[in-house]
């Protein structure tokens, strides 16, 4: 990652960490409700928890049973994520890394997760690369991460450097299964889901006094077809939620 990359993430996560501690729609969702069903960890097993920010995923995947080592580049992010687990009972292993170069053996984990942070990634297919080389044979990872319609790609890029400048890029699902096929995993599930918001809603943790802020509703209002199809005649944003589930061939 770039100099400059690494600094917009650093402060756009290092001003919102607790934010995102607080979030409840970090905390629950459909999302990651589904994606832990579908992975259904074995108890007692490894779990990596890829780019972990606030730690709603570790804490969850602590609670299935599973003994959790979660990740992320930003300090204040694992802060925030060891005073949740403090809070939560949970017993968590946090390292300070990126996702693309992980400092583990090969065929260590039996379940990785990454939810709402690979396009953060500056070189996902590395990242992935990396996720299926430190699970076990037969091992699982689960993706949970914002997608769109092929058409309406890219304004949502747009809008979400606008809104996030250490946003990287978004992935159609078609992307999404080249991708993880790439990395040598079998794709077990695919799914889209559908999460109606206001663009306040969207906008969260950044504000709409934020320059960043009061810029993304603006272009969101001034969407054209066929992205005009992410808003609602009542000015409801529609949120695509990509869910893939892959394992590791044994």
């Amino acid at each position: 990652m770039s100099d400059a990359s690494n600094d917009a993430r650093e402060n756009f996560f290092g001003q919102r960490a607790h934010s995102y501690r607080l979030s409840a729609r970090h905390a629950r969702g459909q999302d990651l409700d589904r994606l832990l069903a579908h992975l259904d960890p074995p108890e007692g097993g490894q779990a990596l928890d890829l780019a972990t920010g606030a730690g709603h995923v570790a804490v969850r995947l602590a609670g299935a049973g599973l003994r959790v080592t979660a990740l992320d580049p930003t300090a204040a992010m694992l802060d925030e994520a060891r005073e949740l687990a403090r809070e939560r009972g949970a017993e968590v292993a946090f390292v300070q890394t990126v996702a693309e170069h992980l400092p583990f053996a090969d065929d260590t984990f039996d379940v990785a997760v990454c939810r709402r942070a690979a396009h953060h990634f500056s070189d996902l297919a590395q990242a992935l690369s990396e996720a299926a080389r430190v699970l076990k044979p037969g091992g699982v990872l689960g993706i949970s991460d914002m997608t769109a319609p092929r058409e309406a790609m890219p304004d949502l890029n747009r809008i979400e450097q606008i809104r996030d400048p250490s946003h990287v890029q978004a992935r159609t699902p078609d992307e999404w299964v080249g991708l993880l096929l790439g990395a040598g995993l079998r794709l077990q599930v695919l799914e889209v889901l559908v999460e109606p918001m206001t663009p306040e809603e969207w906008l969260s943790p950044v504000t709409p006094e934020e320059p960043e802020g009061a810029q993304a509703l603006l272009q969101i209002h001034e969407f054209e077809e066929p992205t005009r199809s992410m808003l609602t005649p009542e000015g409801t944003f529609v949120k695509y939620r990509l869910l893939a589930v892959a394992h590791k061939p044994a």
